[in-house]
């Protein structure tokens, strides 16, 4: 059966003409059965005219709530707009809630408010030039084309569909129903797609990678429950699968990265894994704050051998692996330097380990084991580790917010804020050229 697609929708002339414009766009998947779509033009003399439009919005696996003035001001709003937000609660793997700003208007206090409103730019589809508007509206069709997808790739069309991005951007073909259960033991985790797994450990990466996703890649973030570890769905961002895991700082622990990273690979299946966020830098005379340190190899300094020198002094030997990152990820973040306008990226070896480094005789330690490092952080030798054993490619992009050098307080905030946004974007921008698109 057909998806039922409803469009909460006012009867103006002003809304009609763009919902002929959406409901063109639209056309091909009515024709090829995909999806029922109705609307309150649709209703017949002599019908009741509040029990048709409950009777067909409680149908509705799709609920596109398009916002204007006119529709605000509907007398029959506020009783459907409470009807679809208790659906949208109370059946959220079934019943897909979208707001779609067709004319601006005061929306801030409706109960969807917090949800990404469509289209992710901002402005309403009746601001937007002909051409910007028929682009927003085909990504709309690709989007609902998706959701109405079943497994396996099978144009099945059904309510429980694929996720896909609440912003209406680039969208996920993940492929296979959910049911309540298996959301809650993860169970079905790996029959969606995935082809790359985004890793971050802190409150400031995680913010990073949602706001960006979302404003300027028009992402979703769309929770999805494993066995163990919570998951971010982003949608499609240059045609890969994108989602997002956060673990614990560092890589022990039941938390940390190199548990939850393995967890995730067995859970998702990506075909590459980026851990993303913040790090130190160890070269103030060559880097700026802010700048982008990409593991060409990456160091686990922790594993050492405590030795004795010619004269009795302590030496110690590292004794750590030192990895080499995946050539496909490599050679793509090479080639998006390219045409990168933002700050510098780094290429070289990354040290991973527990502490925590923030004292300048700790630097020079770190200095003295590995000389030609360009900066450290604290999860990669986790991801590292968890990637090698599972077989998947990886690599750690993070960008400078201190020095280690005991001076971590100062602009601790902006510091970490702005290094976190510099490194979410170079990977955004990866992946949207398309470089990481499963072939």
């Amino acid at each position: 059966m057909a998806v039922n697609l409803f469009y909460l929708c006012a009867r103006s002339d002003d809304d009609e003409r763009l919902l002929d414009q959406l409901k063109s766009f639209l056309s091909p998947l009515r024709q090829a059965g995909l999806i029922d779509d109705w609307e309150p033009r649709q209703l017949r003399a002599g019908q009741l005219v509040r029990e048709e439009l409950r009777r067909h919005l409680s149908a509705a696996d799709i609920i596109l709530v398009l916002l204007s003035p006119d529709l605000l001001n509907d007398p029959f709003y506020p009783e459907l707009r409470q009807l679809a937000w208790e659906r949208h609660q109370r059946e959220p793997g079934r019943v897909r809630l979208f707001p779609v700003k067709l004319r601006e208007c005061p929306y801030e206090l409706e109960p969807f408010a917090d949800l990404v409103i469509f289209p992710p730019n901002g402005r309403a589809l009746h601001a937007l030039p002909p051409a910007q508007r028929e682009k927003e509206l085909k990504n709309l069709a690709l989007q609902i084309r998706m959701l109405a997808a079943g497994e396996g790739g099978q144009e099945r069309p059904g309510p429980a569909a694929a996720p896909m991005a609440t912003s209406f951007g680039p969208v996920s073909q993940a492929g296979g129903s959910q049911t309540a259960e298996s959301r809650r033991s993860g169970s079905t985790l790996s029959a969606q797609r995935c082809d790359v797994l985004l890793v971050t450990a802190t409150d400031v990466e995680v913010q990073a990678v949602r706001e960006i996703a979302q404003r300027e890649w028009g992402a979703r973030f769309e929770r999805q429950y494993g066995r163990i570890e919570t998951y971010y769905f982003l949608g499609e961002i240059g045609g890969a699968a994108t989602w997002l895991l956060r673990t614990e700082m560092g890589t022990l622990g039941a938390g940390g990265a190199t548990l939850a990273v393995s967890e995730a690979i067995r859970s998702l299946k990506p075909a590459a894994v980026i851990m993303v966020g913040i790090a130190f830098g160890l070269r103030p005379d060559e880097q700026q704050l802010g700048d982008i340190l990409v593991s060409r190899q990456l160091m686990s300094y922790e594993p050492q051998r405590l030795g004795s020198g010619a004269h009795g002094e302590m030496v110690l030997v590292p004794r750590g692996d030192r990895a080499t990152a995946s050539p496909r990820l490599l050679s793509r973040f090479r080639d998006a330097k390219l045409d990168w306008n933002g700050p510098e990226p780094h290429f070289g070896l990354l040290l991973s380990g527990e502490k925590l480094v923030d004292h300048p005789d700790l630097l020079k330690q770190l200095l003295a084991l590995e000389p030609e490092a360009i900066g450290g952080e604290m999860e990669g030798a986790g991801l590292y580790a968890a990637a090698m054993r599972e077989r998947c490619e990886w690599i750690v992009v993070k960008a400078i917010c201190d020095w280690g050098d005991g001076h971590k307080r100062e602009n601790k905030a902006e510091n970490q804020r702005r290094a976190a946004d510099n490194a979410v974007r170079f990977v955004l921008s990866v992946l949207g050229s398309g470089g990481l698109k499963p072939s």
